[in-house]
């Protein structure tokens, strides 16, 4: 990482490809946590009580990431080491994924997928109270009114930053809906459910009975899920997507995901979609790659 006065540097390992993500950040316009112009990505990110502004671009020649600060506050080194981390976690820069492609390269479904959309990070949720409150948003619903839904609770619990008349928002913090009431979250169109889940994990997030840090210590993917899915709300598809998207295991496997379903349905031109035997072979197969061949496999259908 080099940094600077208002602009920090991060490098990228050689399978990346600053496109790819562009592409998948950019599959639902109605996205709250960012907002895409041309190929540079812009983001507020919220450290203590203090809330950053930024450019995310990539400079080609120098193959690094350049986060560029835009409001006028004061950026500490640790905070660059913040969004730097934030960065890193965010678009899987840390880990090395040359055997992911070796395993592709011998994989009946994988191998064209690999060449079609070469340098695909898995792009994930670094924050876990957004990660496992947009599970719960999303559940048995299609993905763009998941969308409306996260929008409406972003910006009804939410802070934000307006900078050249556009407002930038942060995600809610599980303290701030723990204070809320159903009825709160009913306005935004919420099933009575989901509201009742939502509460609860906020309230137990913000007594710190759950959090990331604590499941992590599990290590083992399939202890985690069982944690989880002990939360009420939690099943094993919402457990599974948190697992890849947050706590980066890449054994977790959505196997049920009805968008991996008709995905592998596609690539293999199958009648129907594939049943769970089918599935749990494929999981065999994938081992520690699951994730990321699910995440190349999503990528197909958008």
């Amino acid at each position: 990482m080099r940094i600077e006065p208002n602009k920090l540097e991060i490098k990228v390992p050689d399978i990346f490809s600053w496109d790819e993500i562009l592409v998948y950040l950019n599959r639902e316009p109605n996205e709250v946590m960012y907002k895409i112009n041309h190929k540079t990505l812009r983001r507020a990110f919220k450290i203590e009580e203090k809330i950053c502004l930024c450019d995310v671009s990539f400079n080609e020649r120098k193959n690094v990431i350049e986060v560029t600060l835009l409001n006028d506050v004061h950026w500490s080194k640790i905070e660059q080491t913040i969004v730097t981390n934030f960065i890193v976690e965010w678009f899987d820069l840390q880990t090395d994924i040359n055997p992911f492609y070796e395993l592709a390269k011998e994989d009946l479904i994988l191998s064209s997928l690999m060449n079609k959309f070469y340098g695909l990070r898995l792009v994930g949720m670094p924050d876990f109270y957004e990660a496992i409150t947009w599970g719960i948003l999303g559940q048995q619903i299609n993905l763009q009114f998941a969308y409306t839904l996260k929008r409406r609770f972003t910006e009804k619990f939410g802070e934000k930053i307006t900078y050249e008349e556009l407002d930038y928002w942060i995600y809610p913090e599980a303290k701030r809906i723990a204070e809320t009431t159903i009825e709160d979250l009913l306005e935004l169109k919420l099933t009575l459910r989901k509201a009742e889940y939502l509460l609860d994990i906020s309230k137990q997030i913000a007594n710190d009975d759950i959090s990331k840090s604590y499941f992590l210590s599990f290590k083992d993917a399939k202890i985690i899920e069982k944690e989880m899915i002990k939360i009420r709300g939690i099943g094993p598809w919402t457990a599974n997507y948190v697992l890849m998207r947050c706590f980066r295991k890449n054994e977790a496997f959505p196997m049920a995901d009805i968008g991996l379903l008709n995905g592998i349905k596609v690539i293999e031109n199958l009648s129907e979609k594939p049943d769970t035997t089918k599935m749990l072979v494929l999981k065999e197969d994938w081992g520690e790659w699951a994730s990321y061949a699910t995440f190349y496999i999503w990528r197909l259908l958008y």
